[in-house]
């Protein structure tokens, strides 16, 4: 898997991508116009990559920087693409730029709470829970477990 910053064409073929399945209609918004690339567009303090294999964009993920020294993270993949150990291999690179090349001390995230695979994969990656909101998206309002990994510091 190959990392670069994102590009207006890569952003416009994030647009086009076809919907998720039903399972996880919800998360689609993330990928249409009003979605993460609009609330995190390409600016100061907002981290954005896609990912490449074969010469294919199969996901994005943008770290916005939310604090001094702190970042909150974001992940989606091609509807096409899920299933397959890049959502894996995307988080392990995002966080590899996040904690070391751009210098976060702590990198913080909300998944539904419904999204069991998606948990498993933040807490195999090293983020821990540390509690839980409400939030209200599209007009819904859903569960969200709130998780963290820090930077290990030599002290």
């Amino acid at each position: 898997m190959r990392i670069t910053p994102l590009t207006a064409d890569d952003v416009k073929t994030i647009l086009a991508w076809s919907p998720y399945p039903s399972e996880f209609s919800a998360l689609d918004y993330a990928l249409r116009e009003y979605g993460w690339l609009d609330q995190f567009p390409e600016a100061v303090g907002n981290h954005r990559y896609g990912a490449w294999v074969d010469g294919e964009l199969v996901g994005f993920s943008i770290l916005t920087q939310t604090a001094p020294g702190e970042a909150e993270f974001y992940i989606a993949l091609s509807p096409h693409k899920l299933g397959q150990g890049f959502g894996k291999q995307l988080t392990q690179k995002i966080l590899a730029k996040g904690l070391q090349d751009l210098g976060f001390e702590r990198i913080h995230l909300k998944v539904r709470a419904w999204h069991a695979r998606g948990i498993r994969l933040y807490e195999r990656a090293g983020f821990q829970k540390v509690g839980e909101i409400e939030l209200e998206i599209k007009g819904k309002k859903d569960r969200f477990v709130v998780m963290e990994i820090r930077a290990r510091t030599n002290r």
